[in-house]
């Protein structure tokens, strides 16, 4: 009989994981049995309270349309959908623990020069920066860019992105993870990330260090609309904007996204996210680059034609790569020439002869 339950323990621990050795063992499966049954009961409680609501909820609807009609009925619905949205909207927006390692593990680089830096925000939440240093010839005068990535992950995977950038448009890059991102503080929000690029902004300025007056902002996705909206408020202390793959605004995404539902008739007030990019390009007078994936199959590189075309930018590019898609646009033959070409315009644009000629000009009536 003994014989038989060592055999059978033995068979268990071979399918689930578990060593049955010794006796010190039994403590650990009884609190993770313990764990199980609790998150088990949990899940069944909240079937059963969300399959009672539905019930209740039933009733009234049917009453409803009974002695109202279908068009109040409608309206109930909608209001209904409106509400849910607005609810869980962060959970649509934001993907901090997309892979489920993102809040755990932030990659850093090997071999190159960075600092880890965490600064405050004005609301008092710590935010996690890396800086990553050129330093070849003139590494004094680079350019620096912040770069505001998308809505998942953290400023780890961005690196092999951000190295290639280092290596060839030969400038310091400054990568942010926002509130509820990777090793930062905080839950997101569009509040929440205007605070943050303001508060990396501000620090910026603050290194002897850094040219402050060859600062640029990318932002690819949901970056893009945070770099619009710094841009919109720092005018004068931003040389130029480069923007990749980015939306008008939320609402214009969830019309685009909820094609099934009327969304284009939700107020505006219905929208806990609204990032107006289309609204805030307006005030975005400095050189802008936009970088559109035409095989971009989540937001629509439609959007990126409008941003161009709405910016008041009498310096403002438009590159195009066909094959371009969402995440990986930067992978496209010709990408890193475009940005290059682009840095150096403005650059140059800023030097003390462009300058004194522009004066120039400006002086003779030519503008």
């Amino acid at each position: 009989m003994w014989m038989n339950v060592q055999q059978g323990r033995k068979l268990w621990s071979h399918h689930t994981g578990y060593i049955w050795n010794n006796s010190s063992r039994r403590p650990t499966m009884e609190k993770s049995w313990m764990l199980w049954t609790f998150v088990e009961r949990w899940l069944l409680a909240l079937a059963s309270w969300s399959w009672a609501l539905c019930r209740i909820s039933l009733l009234p609807l049917i009453v409803t349309f009974h002695l109202y009609g279908g068009i109040t009925l409608l309206v109930l619905i909608f209001v209904s959908i409106a509400g849910i949205l607005y609810k869980f909207q962060d959970v649509l927006l934001y993907f901090p623990e997309q892979p489920s390692s993102s809040r755990l593990y932030v990659p850093m680089p090997t071999g190159i020069p960075h600092e880890n830096i965490f600064i405050r925000t004005k609301d008092g939440v710590l935010l996690n920066l890396i800086l990553l240093r050129y330093t070849g010839d003139d590494s004094t005068y680079s350019p620096t860019i912040i770069y505001f990535h998308g809505n998942a992950g953290n400023i780890g995977h961005r690196l092999p992105n951000a190295l290639l950038m280092l290596v060839n448009l030969k400038v310091n890059l400054l990568l942010v993870d926002y509130r509820g991102y990777g090793k930062s503080e905080g839950e997101a929000s569009e509040e929440g990330l205007y605070l943050d690029s303001e508060a990396v902004l501000d620090y910026v300025m603050t290194r002897p260090d850094l040219d402050k007056t060859k600062i640029f902002l990318f932002g690819r996705s949901l970056g893009g609309a945070v770099a619009i909206h710094l841009a919109s408020e720092n005018s004068h202390r931003i040389s130029a904007i480069m923007v990749e793959n980015t939306f008008l605004s939320i609402p214009h995404m969830a019309t685009t996204l909820f094609s099934f539902f009327p969304m284009r008739y939700l107020p505006l007030w219905c929208y806990k996210n609204k990032f107006l990019s289309y609204r805030k390009i307006s005030q975005c007078r400095m050189p802008s680059l936009f970088i559109s994936g035409l095989s971009d199959q989540l937001i629509p590189p439609v959007m990126m034609k409008q941003l161009y075309e709405l910016s008041p930018s009498r310096t403002k590019r438009l590159a195009i790569f066909p094959d371009g898609t969402h995440n990986d646009t930067w992978q496209c033959q010709g990408y890193f020439t475009a940005l290059e070409q682009f840095i150096k315009e403005v650059i140059k644009s800023h030097s003390p002869e462009e300058m004194a000629k522009t004066s120039s000009n400006v002086m003779n009536g030519d503008y």
